[in-house]
């Protein structure tokens, strides 16, 4: 591999090449992002709103940015992972970054971190905040990548900060109980600035941290809250309400949670960022995210999720018994490692009638006999079927499927994109 490379070479190689050179053990902390950051002269001339948690994420930016681009303010947004692109991870006005501006970004990182090391994800970070601050952007979304006291992002200096939710995930990096895995998730917050908590939790370490905070702490349901009026949503907020808003198209109970914490967030910034309620009632309507509890087709029932821990598991196995038909169930599944393939499983091992588990295309990924191990643990006489990619096994579940059978995919983001760049996938969406 080279030494480096210029504005010539290919996003992809590019890519490859930061994925080369990043350490495969590097000391945990911030400063040498700091160091590079301030070899790159960036100056941060808007507000960031930083968004962190174990779910939700990724809902919660998608409402924020629909929101503020329909309220024609030039909103940046940067989220991980991608499906099909890198440039979905830098966005502004809703529009991925092209490979041209990626690769000038990545160019003068890579030129002003010198001897530094750094990780992937703190160069792709840094590439995209000096992407936005030459772009005279008006506010930026930036999701926390994993946990937030010592990720990449929080070196910024957020305006308002929110935890989406905290669950169990990552423990070998974030810790092994929820409150060391909160303590981390709050590392964003900043003094006098304002930090939510958009789930509510009565564990003494959150009533701790409200009582000695110095952030200015909201918390759902109690500063804020959506209540629902029929076919309407009105959220309450501390100087804000809005009222007769839409449910969202996003499927699943958590999506309320994640639009109250969207919307208190506008609340917030809403002096700055006034936002009218026509305006929030086309932006929710439009919000749209690809791979959470997606439905592809009624006919049979197939959903799509990229549901890989405990939680989120938990959330998609509710909606799938409210939609389920009376037909067989038949499941695609894949996990990368680390991740505990009994805790996302086992809410689905009793209906279940066929696993198809498929490789992934990633080095990091379960091998299928890991995969059937764990199912066979719980369930002794468990029927499954293996295959090299997760097309076939797609393919698979859907030829063997009637009209009024199911097909969940889920675990890992590559199950969803990998079935989703299958052309003739595509035209079973466009079905339904």
């Amino acid at each position: 591999m080279k030494d480096g490379l210029n504005r010539s070479n290919s996003i992809d190689e590019w890519l490859e090449y930061i994925d080369f050179i990043t350490p495969k053990e590097i000391e945990l902390g911030l400063d040498r992002v700091r160091r590079v950051y301030k070899n790159l002269e960036i100056e941060q001339s808007f507000p960031v709103i930083m968004v962190a948690g174990t779910n939700g994420k990724g809902s919660t930016c998608a409402f924020l940015e629909s929101i503020y681009h329909n309220a024609h303010f030039k909103v940046a947004c940067y989220t991980s992972p991608h499906f099909f692109k890198f440039n979905e991870r830098i966005r502004i006005k809703k529009t991925s970054c092209s490979d041209e501006v990626i690769v000038d970004a990545l160019f003068k990182v890579n030129k002003a971190r010198k001897d530094i090391p750094l990780t992937y994800f703190e160069m792709t970070t840094l590439a995209a905040i000096l992407i936005f601050s030459s772009e005279d952007i008006d506010i930026a979304i930036m999701e926390v990548g994993l946990g937030g006291r010592l990720d990449a992002v929080n070196i910024f200096d957020p305006e308002v900060s929110i935890i989406t939710s905290i669950a169990l995930d990552h423990q070998e990096f974030l810790g092994d109980s929820l409150e060391k895995i909160f303590k981390e998730k709050s590392g964003i917050f900043r003094e006098h600035k304002d930090a939510i908590l958009n789930f509510y939790s009565d564990e003494a370490f959150i009533k701790d941290f409200k009582s000695n905070s110095k952030a200015i702490v909201s918390e759902i349901n109690n500063d804020y809250q959506i209540v629902e009026d029929n076919s309407k949503l009105n959220f309450f907020g501390q100087k804000q309400n809005f009222i007769g808003l839409p449910r969202p198209k996003l499927n699943g109970k958590k999506q309320l949670q994640n639009l109250s914490g969207a919307l208190r967030i506008v609340e917030l910034m809403f002096d700055v960022f006034p936002v009218k309620v026509n305006i929030l009632k086309k932006a929710i309507e439009e919000t749209n995210i690809t791979g959470r509890m997606q439905v592809l087709k009624n006919k049979p029932l197939i959903i799509l999720d990229v549901a890989h821990n405990k939680e989120s598991a938990e959330s998609l196995n509710n909606f799938f018994r409210e939609k389920r038909q009376k037909g067989k169930v038949r499941c695609i599944f894949s996990l990368l490692e680390g991740k505990d393939i009994i805790d996302i499983t086992n809410q689905f091992i009793d209906y279940v009638d066929e696993w198809y588990i498929s490789e992934l295309n990633s080095q990091r990924a379960f091998k299928s006999e890991e995969i059937i191990l764990k199912l066979t643990n719980q369930r002794e006489h468990v029927a499954y079927k293996t295959f090299s990619t997760t097309q076939e096994a797609f393919s698979a579940a859907y030829k063997n499927s009637d009209d009024d059978d199911n097909i969940l995919a889920f675990g890992s983001f590559f199950v969803v994109s990998e079935i989703l760049e299958d052309t003739s996938i595509c035209q079973i969406q466009k079905i339904h």
